[in-house]
């Protein structure tokens, strides 16, 4: 089996790592720089060593001879820690890049990354650890993406490949967390204003309808026709909700942004170019938002 590294063995390393170990990865190794409060160090070890990871004094000793090196590591360590890493890679070496970095920040990883001779992974963990633990998906592009799926899927995870370049498997993330991240900070605002009406449990219980039973894809298609006609009658109640939430102490940070996207929406013309008429094509509604940006580019 082969040797494998991790750089940072918080939980979402101690998770991959307990499913390698479960399923016959025996050389499973782990760095973490040195925490000053040692009851965090403490409880850092106790977990580390619960998902059998051998803790290393040194990044070197963790990743010397590793066959996979994964850095589960911050978005904002992520470039130093890659650029550590590099000059101390076996040749071949696969290294996996967790972190939820800018495509951009991908490529110059990889690029360091390559130079030290290690075949770069861009992963991107599309889920959640705390509830799906090593299960989690993680989509994966670059030169060591192959590879990697094929030594992952054999100790447990699921890992999908997504062709292209690093960074690709990044840009899926980040796109996806404007509506992953987006809908977090939307139902707090929505909370913390029910709560201010005393209400909060009798919104969220509101919140069970059809529309909420559907299949992702399914709603995104159907938001997308519905703005189509409806952007502006959306965009108005949207607005009268941050008057609410602003009149109980509130500030309406995320309700005003938005009511801000559907009023830009709703002046485009989209309305208008259907003729009033709800379309059953997401992708004509997409493709009529195109030509109407362009008409008034040239108008411009």
């Amino acid at each position: 089996m082969p040797a494998i590294a991790f750089i940072g063995v918080g939980e979402l390393a101690c998770s991959l790592a307990a499913a390698m170990t479960a399923t016959g990865a025996g050389d499973v190794r782990g760095y973490s720089r040195p925490r000053s409060d040692l009851t965090v160090a403490r409880t850092q070890r106790e977990q580390a060593a619960a998902a059998g990871i051998a803790l290393c004094a040194s990044l070197h000793e963790a990743v010397r001879d590793a066959t996979v090196v994964i850095a589960a590591v911050p978005a904002g360590a992520a470039l130093e820690v890659a650029t550590a890493a590099a000059p101390l890679l076996a040749h071949d070496a696969i290294y996996v890049d967790t972190a939820p970095l800018a495509p951009a920040d991908k490529l110059a990883a990889a690029r360091t990354v390559a130079g030290g001779g290690g075949q770069f992974v861009d992963a991107a963990v599309l889920g959640t650890v705390a509830t799906e633990g090593a299960r989690v998906p993680l989509l994966c592009a670059g030169p060591g993406a192959q590879a990697w799926s094929e030594l992952a899927v054999a100790l447990g995870l699921d890992v999908t490949v997504l062709p292209g370049p690093p960074g690709q498997a990044a840009r899926v993330k980040l796109l996806r967390s404007v509506y992953m991240k987006g809908r977090d900070a939307l139902v707090m605002e929505m909370l913390l204003a029910a709560r201010a009406h005393g209400i909060e449990r009798t919104v969220v219980e509101s919140i069970q309808g059809a529309g909420e039973r559907v299949p992702f894809p399914q709603l995104a298609d159907r938001i997308v026709c519905a703005l189509a006609v409806h952007a502006g009658r959306r965009a108005d109640e949207l607005a009268m909700s941050a008057e609410l939430l602003r009149s109980s102490g509130e500030e309406p940070i995320v309700s005003e942004a938005a009511a801000e996207l559907l009023r830009w929406i709703a002046e485009l013309g989209l309305r208008e170019h259907f003729g009033g008429q709800r379309p059953q094509d997401p992708q004509v509604v997409l493709l009529a938002i195109d030509a109407l940006l362009a008409r008034r580019a040239d108008s411009s």
